[in-house]
């Protein structure tokens, strides 16, 4: 049986990985990876890696804390918390496990839910409940999780099970997030079977190809993590645009058809003039840019016309398309009291001075370049940059050594340099308030087109090329 098509990130991807929380994010779940596979050595030097440098985020409770099933088993890494090592700590975890009790799908009704044989099959066959989910995938932790404490009931090697060795056989592509959940990865019932090799061998990875993969990643993940994205000549506004155009046109026909989009065939509009842009600039007030000018003299706006979301792409819809000359203005956003956070430096929460830190400010008028339904692109004026500069200051003269380490890492991911920093005008602001309200800022908008044009080449490529 072949290995699912996204079981391991290609080195190529984490090496241009634009932001150092999404490094940060992404050894944290090679590490889960690891672990699954039996390769718990891997994991733990992928968690020494990820405590190698100041940390922008605190990760112990987004999955870290399951990896201490496996390293009270073998070695602990060095760095990690002293907590994380502690038996108080383990057993809590233990406890807390113990006390959510079996996570059954959502699927299975309340009378259903069995610690048996008929409990677990009503997992495992989904339609059993509901005609409508006659084609859901089942959910195989869960369902793993029962098995190893049924075959524990009967005296029997959870290893040599049947069910146990069925459910590990058909885990599948569609339960790749299933595998890095830390509810699974860091069951106590289920970590002796990862740690056997169980998943690697179910899924026919050899020894030399499980290594060879690991060793491939493990340096990807240190060269970026180290010394920053792959070297590359900048691209040009206009590279940039013809980047996000071909890839967001050539996704898969399936995914156009389940947007219910026509698949567009470019995203690019007839030029502005000098005059446009003058025009535009008067009405504004302001000197745009100089790169969004570029942009806009490249093309007056950019996106499929269609009547949905049909920007560049960033995931499983396109984003807005950028607006044209006639349709860019400022949007007085201070009702909204939404605070601006230039960069994640959510770690400094963990300081002793976490309770004399100030509240950011918040964003008031900001010009708008793209807005369709809950997501919006703003250009943030140059007095608005410096207001969160100011914040991010104020907040370095009043942390320890640690914190202000923390900070400059931050301000070289973001900007550069401190140096660069202090310069920057004019910033870029992604914004969606769906489900889950999430901002980005950028420091330029070129920042934010280089960052468009790498999520156009790689968000949601695995999905498209199982289907």
């Amino acid at each position: 049986m072949p290995s699912p098509p996204n079981l391991f990130i290609e080195p190529d991807y984490i090496l241009t990985m634009p932001h150092i929380p999404e490094v940060e994010r992404c050894i944290l779940g090679l590490a889960l990876r690891f672990a699954l596979l039996g390769r718990v050595d891997t994991a733990r030097r992928l968690t020494e890696l990820l405590y190698s440098r100041p940390k922008l985020q605190n990760l112990s409770n987004s999955g870290l804390d399951a990896l201490v099933v496996y390293w009270r088993l073998t070695q602990f890494p060095t760095a990690i918390p002293e907590e994380l090592k502690s038996d108080a700590y383990f057993n809590e975890y233990v406890k807390s496990k113990d006390s959510e009790g079996l996570r059954w799908p959502f699927y299975v009704q309340p009378e259903n839910r069995t610690e048996d044989e008929t409990g677990l099959n009503m997992i495992l066959s989904p339609g059993l409940n509901n005609p409508n989910y006659n084609e859901r995938e089942p959910e195989r932790g869960p369902a793993l999780e029962l098995a190893v404490k049924l075959a524990e009931r009967r005296n029997v090697d959870p290893l040599v099970d049947p069910k146990v060795k069925e459910i590990l056989a058909t885990l599948s592509r569609h339960s790749i997030d299933t595998w890095q959940d830390s509810f699974l990865v860091g069951s106590p019932r289920c970590a002796p079977i990862f740690m056997s090799g169980a998943m690697a061998r179910a899924l026919n990875i050899s020894d030399e190809e499980l290594d060879s993969r690991a060793a491939e990643i493990l340096e990807a993940s240190r060269q970026r993590y180290w010394h920053g994205r792959s070297s590359q000549r900048p691209k040009t506004i206009s590279e940039l645009l013809q980047s996000c155009n071909d890839d967001t046109v050539a996704r898969s026909d399936s995914h156009w058809i389940e947007m219910e989009e026509p698949k567009p065939t470019s995203l690019y509009k007839q030029s502005a003039s000098e005059e446009q842009i003058a025009n535009l600039e008067e009405k504004l007030g302001v000197s745009l840019p100089e790169d969004f000018k570029a942009f806009l003299h490249i093309s007056n706006g950019f996106g499929a016309e269609s009547s949905g979301f049909g920007g560049i792409w960033n995931g499983y819809f396109p984003g807005p398309p950028l607006r044209s000359v006639d349709e860019i203005d400022w949007l007085d956003y201070s009702q909204y009291e939404l605070q601006c956070y230039q960069m994640t430096v959510f770690s400094l929460h963990d300081f002793p001075e976490s309770d004399k830190i100030p509240e950011p400010p918040t964003f008031a008028n900001v010009i708008c370049i793209a807005s369709e339904e809950i997501y919006d692109i703003w250009l943030i004026p140059p007095e608005m940059m410096k207001q969160m500069r100011d914040y991010y200051k104020e907040i370095y003269a009043m942390v320890n050594d640690d914190g202000k380490r923390i900070i400059e890492r931050a301000v070289d991911d973001f900007a550069g340099s401190w140096d660069k920093w202090e310069k920057l005008d004019w910033g870029c602001v992604s914004w969606a308030c769906g489900g889950s309200a999430q901002l980005d800022c950028f420091k330029s908008f070129t920042a934010w087109l280089e960052d468009a044009a790498w999520t156009a080449k790689y968000a949601g490529r695995e999905d498209e090329e199982e289907a």
